[in-house]
């Protein structure tokens, strides 16, 4: 917008669209502990060494995030759209890139419907 006020013609529209992750967090008084009073693992941030939300690289799901554990295997999702891909990975099949704790996606061009400045 700021462009087109000053008489120029924008020759940019790609959007990248920032999606903030959520993830769940203990919920200590919902879960009552066990028997030699420990508590099933539950929320957290953290998944079998890897961050959630983390990026990984996996040889069959390619580029994809960290989502959560469970039985000694990683949950991971898609950077496009966030569904799950697996529940059935293995830690040392995966390999760190970066932390993050946001999903995005580079919108298509928005040049259709859009008036000229």
């Amino acid at each position: 917008m700021a462009y087109s006020e000053v008489g120029g013609k924008l020759d940019n529209w790609n959007v990248l669209n920032l999606i903030p992750l959520r993830f769940h967090r203990r919920q200590l008084h919902v879960l009552q502990p066990s028997k030699g009073g420990v508590r099933r693992p539950y929320g957290g941030t953290r998944s079998l060494g890897f961050k959630r939300g983390s990026l990984v690289k996996h040889p069959r799901w390619g580029l994809c995030y960290v989502g959560g554990s469970s039985r000694g295997r990683l949950s991971l999702h898609s950077l496009l759209d966030g569904r799950r891909l697996t529940q059935n990975a293995l830690p040392d099949d995966c390999k760190f890139l970066a932390y993050s704790s946001w999903m995005m996606r580079l919108l298509p061009s928005l040049t259709e419907g859009v008036a000229d400045a």
